[in-house]
């Protein structure tokens, strides 16, 4: 047994937005929905390298971690390569939308409103408890119950990268970005102050 099960973390859910709306159509447009949110799902998760690890698959969304390093210099290149990754996951997900959408030989509802679909991308950094249910890996733990709780947030955008304060210095991206500063209020929380990245 792991001595010691909880760890430093860095929490991601990579999380398509317009799901429900695109969901809910006809049994067809159902069967073809799926099909793209599958697609565009496996093209984030191609894009998955150590020290990021999926954690699970969550219907419209990807949940994602990385053990933080106790080694400084370690930690500082891979937090450029996850802010890096992060401004890549818009790029590949919205060039596969591109493509799905000009190969659509269909007219159906979610084969015309493939462009309502966007990615939306939630950072917290903080602990989580690693526990095995038979072959299963799971995390939990305040920050896992946080980062779920962010994918419901008063952003007025569809497309975004929302850090907490606590992710700031656990990120480091290619370039400086304008950020909006703004805050969320959960029950059990204190008040969670947050960073807004709008890709262009």
């Amino acid at each position: 047994m792991n001595e010691n099960p909880t760890k430093n973390v860095l929490l991601i859910i990579a999380d398509i937005s317009g799901y429900t709306e695109f969901m809910l159509s006809s049994q067809m447009e159902i069967e073809h929905s799926q099909k793209i949110i599958s697609a565009l799902i496996n093209t984030i998760i191609e894009q998955i390298k150590m020290p990021l690890e999926v954690s699970k698959i969550e219907g419209d969304a990807v949940f994602l971690y990385a053990i933080k390093s106790e080694e400084v210099a370690e930690w500082d290149k891979v937090r450029k390569l996850i802010g890096n990754k992060l401004i890549q996951f818009f790029d590949v997900f919205r060039e596969k939308l591109s493509n799905l959408g000009q190969s659509a030989s269909c007219s159906c509802g979610a084969c015309s409103h493939i462009d309502i679909l966007k990615l939306k991308i939630l950072v917290h950094s903080g602990e989580a408890l690693f526990y095995s249910i038979q072959q299963f890996s799971e995390l939990s733990g305040k920050d896992v119950i946080l980062i779920h709780r962010l994918t419901k947030n008063s952003v007025p955008h569809d497309e975004y990268i929302l850090l907490t304060e606590a992710a700031i210095a656990d990120i480091e991206f290619p370039e400086r970005f304008d950020m909006e500063e703004g805050s969320e209020k959960y029950e059990h929380f204190d008040k969670i102050k947050t960073r807004v990245y709008l890709p262009a």
